[in-house]
């Protein structure tokens, strides 16, 4: 009996209409675990440079991780991998939500889809019944219509409906997949736009079998341990957080002039009024499965209509200066409505209206509209034009880079981008470490995880009782980073960037969230504590030796696949006007000071060396070999990338 894993993958080809499953090879997921590992060796073997994004030869690769499916808290974390046509580089996005979690229950680890199907199809995964069925009734309808469709047609309300919507069809380098009615979405780098190319409009999934675990007893423990643990978090992930701290206050520079706070706004009374808001229409607060924390909301608001609350529904009150969470909630559930990535979306109309105030667009390319700040209407109107491209939105719907490219004028220099991917607030990235993972990240992903875990809100005497009751994410002996001065010395901001980024793999590997992993300041589940629900569920003797060399083939087989498609050492950057930005009060306030090019660049190589890659962010034929993965060595040295022996 296969523990921890369901044991199938399961494979689509939408061209021909065939369907296969085959069993696991053990050996390969004891390899790759799961998740974003198994992505990538997938793609590694089937999509090579030549394929382009929008071709039935790319991949859609929906992996679960190995935890997902189990009692394991947190654990309902999917991941997709494909290459993105936003970056033209291979990558994964992942969701909360349900349907990893049914997935697996179906009996499916993996699920590959390739090919174009001649017509608009979704899948049904019943169980071991899989069909491949018509959608061209579903066409145009936006995701929540699409959800109810199927689940009504299939005569099953607990089917849980992944989908793509206007967005999606129309192939927006911004598209999402949405799991409509969880909040939850695969979102960056256009899994979306992937996924209306193949003609895929919807895959439901429904599942009744368990998945066996090889230590039940140990696992059980253990997993009781986290819970008994995890008040800390349980407190900080909820909806009146979010509302206490999302404000104009936290960022000062999003694009060019839509740096500035709304006249008579300040932090304070933005707080208020998010959390009088909250208080009087909060209908009630959500999770993912198996999560005991509630981190999202649902609320309804006077128009009759309800909406949710996530972290980033507040970002189009940042970037189109509208200090109202009511205009920014409509905002981001039009968002998931059309399909579009919230956070790509929200920064690109920020950049679109700084342009037309700087005169690079014009009435012309807007056909009569007035792109203002402050203009709910003009927000509402873009983000329609972006979902069925229609006259500036068939531009906008590509992001920022597109943009820039095609508009030209000088607009590429109001664009600040990491990897063509629109980026989070600059406080997220003036800390150095937080600098690094951003320039490095292999999902082209913009989270600030060092930057919360390594500047945990306590100090002296709490802080030396934080690293003692064991929610310090490193090793003990790195406390001394803590103490680092940044203003002399980057010290030790290569290493943390380096361990966090691990804790992050080893959660998607395994499916976990990882907000319980180190992205906030309360670490619950740890490397060690993963590690030991791997091994109980799966009866693999793992230990940390073990899994650090998995996280290091997985991290490094992510790169090498696009080092192939030109990934260097000048693709690992953040924006130039991160290096002259002078810090905020709030975030001298955090301790931290103007970021310094010098130091950032020992750092990157510092970094660079610790995975084993040369100076421009190419794996060394050393450490691809001593990784198993002397097959890419091969391929590298064959495409004249690596030298030969």
């Amino acid at each position: 009996m296969t523990h921890g894993w369901a044991g199938t993958q399961l494979a689509i080809d939408l061209t021909q209409g065939e369907i296969e499953k085959r069993p696991i090879d053990p050996g390969l997921y004891e390899t790759y675990l799961g998740g974003m590992g198994i992505g990538a060796k997938i793609l590694w073997d089937r999509v090579p440079p030549e394929v382009a994004p929008f071709s039935p030869d790319n991949l859609l690769v929906f992996a679960a991780g190995v935890l997902i499916g189990t009692t394991a808290p947190t654990a309902a974390h999917g991941c997709v991998s494909f290459k993105s046509p936003l970056t033209n580089l291979t990558t994964y996005s992942h969701m909360g939500g349900f349907w990893a979690s049914e997935l697996k229950h179906a009996g499916y680890d993996t699920l590959i889809i390739s090919g174009k199907s001649p017509s608009p199809v979704y899948l049904w995964l019943n169980g071991d019944r899989v069909e491949i069925r018509d959608a061209s009734h579903l066409l145009g309808k936006d995701t929540a219509e699409t959800q109810r469709a199927i689940r009504k047609e299939l005569r099953n309300q607990k089917a849980q409906v992944i989908c793509i919507g206007p967005a999606g069809e129309n192939k927006a380098y911004l598209a999402t997949i949405e799991q409509p009615g969880t909040g939850s979405s695969s979102s960056r780098t256009g899994p979306g736009a992937i996924m209306g190319d193949k003609n895929l409009k919807a895959i439901a999934i429904y599942g009744k079998k368990d998945i066996g675990i090889a230590r039940p007893a140990e696992f059980n423990e253990l997993c009781q341990y986290i819970l008994d643990r995890s008040e800390p978090i349980r407190k900080l992930f909820t909806p009146e957080v979010w509302c206490r701290t999302m404000s104009p206050a936290w960022d000062t520079a999003w694009y060019g002039n839509a740096d500035e706070m709304p006249a008579g706004v300040g932090f304070e009374s933005y707080k208020e009024a998010n959390e009088a808001f909250l208080k009087k229409y909060l209908v009630r607060e959500t999770s993912c499965n198996n999560c005991p924390a509630k981190c999202q909301a649902w609320v309804s608001l006077p128009d009759g209509i309800g909406y949710f609350m996530r972290c980033e529904s507040f970002c189009f009150s940042l970037t189109c200066k509208i200090p109202d969470i009511a205009f920014s909630l409509k905002c981001a559930n039009l968002c998931i409505k059309y399909g579009l990535d919230t956070k790509g979306t929200g920064r690109t109309l920020g950049y679109a209206i700084d342009l037309y105030q700087r005169g690079i667009l014009t009435k012309e390319d807007t056909g009569g509209m007035a792109l203002e700040f402050g203009k709910p209407e003009v927000a509402y109107w873009l983000l329609e034009q972006m979902a069925y491209r229609r006259g500036i939105g068939k531009v906008l719907a590509d992001g920022t880079a597109e943009i820039a490219r095609v508009i030209g004028k000088g607009a590429e220099k109001y664009a600040h981008l990491v990897k063509k991917v629109e980026k989070s607030p600059d406080f997220c990235t003036i800390d150095p470490t937080s600098a690094l993972t951003y320039a490095t990240n292999d999902s082209f992903e913009t989270h600030a995880g060092p930057l919360l875990a390594t500047t945990p809100w306590y100090w002296g005497e709490e802080r030396d009782k934080y690293i003692r009751d064991g929610w310090w994410l490193y090793p003990t002996e790195w406390r001394k980073y803590l103490d680092v001065d940044y203003s002399v010395d980057y010290d030790g901001v290569a290493e943390l960037t380096y361990y966090s980024e691990n804790a992050r793999t080893l959660a998607n590997l395994t499916g976990l969230c990882w907000w319980w992993a180190g992205f906030m300041s309360h670490t619950v589940i740890k490397i060690d504590t993963m590690t030991d629900l791997i091994s109980h569920a799966t009866g693999m003797e793992l230990d940390k030796a073990r899994t650090q060399e998995i996280l290091q083939r997985v991290r490094t087989l992510v790169q090498a696949n696009n080092v192939r498609l030109g990934l260097r050492r000048q693709h690992d950057a953040i924006p130039k006007k991160m290096f002259g930005r002078k810090p905020t009060l709030l975030e001298k306030e955090l301790g931290l000071v103007q970021l310094e090019h010098d130091k950032f660049e020992k750092q990157r190589d510092r970094y660079y060396a610790m995975r084993g890659w040369n100076s421009d962010a190419v794996p060394t034929g050393e450490s691809l070999d001593k990784l198993g993965l002397d097959f890419v060595r091969e391929d590298l040295t064959a495409r004249g990338i690596l030298a030969r022996p």
